[in-house]
């Protein structure tokens, strides 16, 4: 199988401000009284800066720092690490959603991502029109989309909610309308985030079984990010593991989700051993 996707040396920088100096807690009286006094100042002098306020430092922070690897056509790739790993923005990047800092992605196909429920809808047209804006976005002509059309509404299960705009949907129905599109559009790539927690169990099992299938039988890739180890050990061959932004595992599923659960057991031994002197 050729690769998709390759990421070089990827990193994702922001700068993160900080307030240097607390204010003290004063009177109503004393602001009134300063701005009175700023006011008149700014009448006086309308070309001098006045600001005088608590200055603030930035601080960078690195979501993502040399982050490299390959995924082969038909792969099911799973993303795991603790909450703020980097595995959101990582996808968000592949997505093409958020600019890298350094590094360089090359990805070969379309590409179809659910990252957080409230994108990739427009909230005011309905769930019909909605589903024909996604297939346009992804390049595909309206007799494509209409071929499509009823296996999407068929797995979402939304029919009698289908010409209502999407604002009134529950996340529930958001989540089923938006990985039924994101699924049978024909992405040649699927970025799946944390979302399908949303809806209830049968529906993720749901889903899990569409993964595979359009992996398996259509040779798509899907890189699914979760914290539910049993769905990634069902669905995905390989795992990447992410560590305050780099990788520091990547292979076989059963070995990299036994590298991260030792860890989980560390933190939480950590984390109850009484402290002694």
């Amino acid at each position: 199988m050729s690769t998709v996707i390759t990421v070089e040396n990827l990193g994702k920088k922001y700068l993160l401000s900080h307030q240097t100096q607390r204010q003290p807690y004063v009177a109503l009286r004393d602001v009134i009284a300063e701005r009175t006094v700023a006011f008149g100042r700014r009448l006086l002098h309308p070309f001098r800066s006045t600001v005088n306020g608590p200055r603030s430092s930035s601080e960078e922070f690195w979501a993502l720092k040399d982050v490299s690897f390959e995924i082969k056509q038909g792969d099911r790739v799973g993303i795991i690490g603790r909450n703020g790993a980097g595995k959101s923005t990582l996808l968000k990047i592949l997505s093409r959603i958020v600019e890298p800092t350094t590094g360089r992605v090359k990805i070969k196909g379309r590409v179809a991502s659910l990252l957080e429920v409230g994108t990739g809808f427009h909230p005011e047209l309905t769930g019909r029109e909605n589903i024909f804006l996604n297939g346009a976005i992804l390049g595909m002509t309206r007799a494509e989309i209409k071929k499509k059309f009823d296996e999407i509404v068929d797995f979402a299960e939304i029919e009698k909610f289908l010409d209502t705009p999407v604002k009134r949907y529950s996340s529930g129905m958001y989540v089923r309308l938006a990985f039924a599109v994101a699924a049978h559009l024909e992405p040649e790539i699927l970025l799946v985030d944390e979302v399908l927690a949303v809806g209830d169990a049968q529906f993720q099992k749901k889903c899990l079984g569409k993964m595979e299938e359009v992996s398996r039988e259509e040779g798509r890739t899907v890189l699914f990010v979760s914290h539910n180890m049993a769905a990634i050990s069902l669905l995905c061959k390989k795992t990447i593991f992410i560590i305050t932004g780099k990788i520091i595992g990547y292979g076989n599923t059963a070995d990299v989700i036994k590298k991260y659960s030792n860890g989980i057991d560390e933190s939480i031994i950590e984390w109850v051993r009484p402290p002694y002197t």
